[in-house]
């Protein structure tokens, strides 16, 4: 396919033949814990992934499915003011202080209307806006290098069960979105918990994991989506939205009628004033394609049949006096896997690859690229690299890899831990 070496950052995993066989935490005296609950005020229903953020300190999380919410700060942080941000509902800022030991917080959010003033209100065709959006990427977005700690989680699944779970705290160097560097990044602390069984009959291995979140800042690297300006995509404004109390469109985008190539579909989500990329919501058009296997696969048994069901994409950015920084991407990729030379093929197994990479804490002091025996490389599996990175005493009380808490709740459980570090 034309973009086959653009989406090379996809090439997930390979399968090999079957198997036999220093930083002192904040005491509870210098720092408050937050809890709340966030619901929409209009239906009473919870709002889950709401944004809750401290100021300008860069401490951050989300709420869960069920709307709540907990964020440990420091006691400097007393006087400031929380921010609650969720999409197509005003903003809300609270007082710290009025939160602190209240483990019972309801906060509703106002809808909003979308003041457009002579903003002009367009539906239809989004190509044009599309374009001027990537065109305008290097004075939207950072333009000097910056630090970031980011929390990072991948994960296998094998039918109902997880078979490999990774959490590690990343720094990275992110260079500037008007440069051609690379992002890099380096395992600081890192763990991990594996289930293979030893009737499995096949080993996954999640290789390039923090490269592809990485990869997934599709303001860096949009061409391993658009190509260099999206010729091959319909483009289509659907409506305009709210979103940290600004109208942003929503444009859906797929590609053109007739093409073969396997490409992306999804939506995109533009600040109407500025045209910068807030967030992406995609899928790579792998249904029913039995050549998708080939751009995750990169080692199979010859006996092994792999179908790609379903790979799904999420990139976010954060704004800051004016420019806009990657903030979160996830990955997930389903695989059906048959073996031809059993039960005639008819039993499959289903794996599911997942990782997400939230940041936690950024920063302009120190920026300096990574020596390179420390940088985290694109063929590395992460499930090996953490061996070399474990502290228990680093995770405190939170010292069980738990499958189904979601990365906000564990953010959530480190906040003190997740923040730069001083020598």
């Amino acid at each position: 396919m034309k973009n086959y070496i653009i989406i090379n950052f996809l090439l997930l995993l390979f399968c090999s033949f079957p198997l036999f066989g220093s930083e002192n935490d904040v005491s509870q005296a210098q720092s408050y814990t937050l809890r709340g609950r966030i619901l929409g005020s209009d239906t009473r229903e919870p709002l889950a992934n709401a944004s809750v953020t401290v100021g300008n300190l860069n401490i951050s999380s989300v709420t869960n499915q069920d709307g709540y919410f907990t964020l440990r700060v420091p006691a400097s942080a007393r006087n400031s003011r929380l921010i609650i941000r969720y999409l197509g509902y005003e903003n809300m800022e609270i007082p710290v202080v009025t939160l602190i030991d209240k483990p019972n917080n309801h906060i509703m959010l106002i809808p909003s209307s979308i003041q457009l003033g002579a903003l002009e209100v367009v539906s239809g065709d989004g190509t044009e806006l599309m374009r001027e959006a990537l065109r305008k990427i290097p004075q939207n977005y950072a333009t000097d290098p910056n630090m970031m700690v980011a929390f990072y989680r991948e994960s296998i699944k094998k039918n109902a069960n997880y078979i490999s779970l990774v959490e590690a705290v990343l720094d990275v160097y992110k260079s500037s979105y008007r440069s051609y560097e690379n992002d890099q990044a380096k395992i600081y602390i890192g763990r991990k918990a594996t289930d293979i069984s030893p009737r499995d009959t096949v080993l996954m291995k999640f290789q390039g994991g923090i490269s592809t979140a990485l990869m997934l800042d599709v303001a860096k690297n949009p061409e391993i989506v658009f190509g260099e300006r999206g010729d091959e995509y319909i483009f289509n404004i659907e409506r305009m939205i709210n979103i940290n109390n600004k109208p942003h469109y929503e444009i859906n985008f797929l590609p053109q009628a007739g093409i073969k190539e396997i490409l992306f579909r999804g939506k995109v989500y533009l600040d109407a004033v500025s045209l910068a990329i807030a967030r992406m919501e995609f899928n790579m058009n792998v249904e029913d394609r039995k050549d998708a296997a080939n751009i995750f696969i990169r080692r199979k048994p010859a006996k092994m049949r792999v179908d790609v069901e379903e790979a799904r994409y999420v990139a976010d950015f954060i704004e800051n006096d004016g420019k806009w920084f990657f903030n979160y991407s996830s990955t997930e990729v389903k695989f059906k896997v048959r073996w031809t030379n059993r039960f005639f093929g008819l039993f499959a197994t289903n794996y599911t690859i997942g990782s997400e990479m939230a940041i936690t804490d950024r920063y302009q002091e120190s920026v300096n690229r990574f020596p390179r025996n420390e940088r985290i490389r694109s063929t590395d599996v992460i499930a090996e690299k953490v061996e070399h990175f474990q502290d228990p005493e680093f995770w405190g009380e939170y010292n069980v890899i738990e499958p189904d808490i979601e990365i906000t709740n564990a953010i959530k459980r480190l906040s003190n831990r997740l923040l730069r570090r001083t020598e």
